[in-house]
């Protein structure tokens, strides 16, 4: 069983165990700065949320969704908290109830820091590319798990990669962030060797090969369970907050930006929020509760746009509260990392938090527009992987010296964000440049495929 001691860690990743904080306020407010101010972060206001190149600022970026889903977190993980300390749980006297909600706030701005331009179609497209090309880029040296890296990129493992090797401190502990945090962020910590398989752990990859030995470092400093094998773990508790607060966020949010986008109507989405916005003592239906909130005077009376605000705000107050209690209730299943479910479908609002799931999948996720941006991602990231994996090439047979590659592969080669490092390791070359081809962001890719393409100059 895992224990509260060891998963609020406020030791850092890269740094002596015993290194003082440094600061007189909550350690883990210098991973919330640390993320805030990376520019990995700040690529976020131009990668699809869900409506791709959106413009003016209507609908929700990456960007603005994270800052929301880490405004859920924070309230989430300061609820559950104060409950725990309350209830006389064996917290650290150092840790209150503030820190649980700014690891879970930290790890909620961090959650989407690894997506790739154009979301989820753009991690297929990346993915679809080195399937393709395996025979070409793959070489025999790489293991099956190394190319199972890049043959199912997966948005959470870069996340972890960038965390911990791309930024800051780069190859001597990245964002150098508490394993507290880390453990927070890390919602499937295992590699691709494990998808698919059966909890809810294992539906995607949470670390490449490259960062194995320090996932492994993380779990061992926060008592993780091994689930078996050397490729899976337990979740961290806290990971169940991160993925409530972005759950909680997107079911009420993109229903919002339907609205906003003319995806769906009020009305539709009316239907869909009421019953999360108005409480159980309100009616003991989903229909009883809708229709009571229709028929108050006070709503009626507003327009359009104030319903719509209400709506969002109540739902996602009733669901907060709901995640909590859940939570709290069954703390030990978690502790000992057995529960196997969204917190949400533990809550007394499932039904109609699935419902705004189903609806938003239907109505929402299928635009004309959307799916044109989406199917064009993979023209866009492919042509870009193919002549950086080109140069890449180039790049080795040279034995890492950039004087002796052809004119064009120099300048391509050029472009990349990082110098090149050379390491005689396919693999290690491949990932780097993934790293650029998956940083950038939804614009940034689109202007590069022209301008490289000579569409545009």
């Amino acid at each position: 069983m895992m224990n509260w001691a060891d998963l609020l860690s406020t030791s850092r990743i890269g740094m002596d165990e015993d290194a003082p904080a440094g600061r007189e306020e909550s350690p883990f407010l210098l991973d919330l700065d640390r993320i805030t101010f990376s520019s990995f972060f700040r690529r976020l206001q131009d990668k699809t949320q869900v409506h791709p190149l959106s413009v003016g600022g209507r609908v929700r970026s990456r960007l603005t969704h994270s800052v929301e889903v880490a405004s859920v977190g924070r309230s989430l993980g300061f609820g559950v908290g104060r409950q725990l300390i309350e209830g006389g749980r064996n917290i650290p006297t150092h840790i209150s109830a503030h820190d649980f909600g700014y690891i879970v706030q930290v790890a909620c701005l961090s959650h989407d820091i690894g997506n790739p331009p154009f979301g989820h179609a753009g991690e297929s497209a990346i993915g679809q590319w080195f399937q393709e090309n395996r025979d070409v880029v793959f070489r025999a040296d790489m293991s099956d798990a190394q190319k199972r890296d890049l043959l199912a990129f997966e948005g959470n493992a870069q996340g972890f990669r960038i965390l911990n090797k791309l930024d800051y401190f780069r190859e001597n502990g990245g964002f150098r962030m508490s394993y507290a945090a880390l453990g927070a962020f890390t919602k499937y910590p295992g590699d691709a060797s494990i998808r698919n398989r059966p909890g809810i752990e294992a539906k995607k990859a949470g670390f490449c090969q490259s960062e194995k030995e320090i996932f492994e470092k993380v779990a061992r400093r926060l008592g993780l369970i091994r689930r078996g094998d050397d490729h899976l773990w337990c979740r961290h508790p806290l990971a169940y907050l991160m993925e409530a607060a972005d759950d909680i966020c997107y079911r009420v949010a993109d229903l919002e930006d339907g609205v906003t986008m003319e995806c769906v109507s009020f009305n539709e989405v009316e239907h869909h929020l009421a019953p999360l916005a108005w409480s159980h003592k309100h009616g003991d239906t989903i229909a009883a509760r809708r229709a009571h909130l229709l028929s108050q005077g006070w709503y009626g009376d507003m327009d359009q746009s104030e319903k719509l605000g209400f709506l969002r705000s109540k739902a996602i107050s009733n669901l907060i509260k709901a995640t909590v209690d859940a939570f709290i209730e069954h703390e030990e299943a978690l502790l000992k990392g057995e529960f196997d479910q969204e917190l949400l479908a533990a809550t007394p609002f499932a039904q109609e938090a699935q419902a705004c799931k189903t609806f938003a999948g239907r109505s929402i996720f299928g635009t004309r527009r959307k799916l044109e941006i989406e199917t064009a991602s993979y023209e866009v990231l492919g042509f870009l992987l193919d002549v950086f994996c080109r140069a890449m090439l180039d790049f080795e047979k040279c034995g890492g010296d950039i004087k002796r590659m052809s004119a064009k592969h120099k300048h391509v080669i050029q472009l990349l964000e990082y110098p090149f490092v050379f390491k005689d390791d396919r693999y290690e070359h491949l990932m780097q440049v993934s790293d650029f081809v998956s940083g950038l962001s939804d614009r940034a890719a689109v202007n590069m495929f022209k301008v490289l393409k000579g569409i545009s100059l």
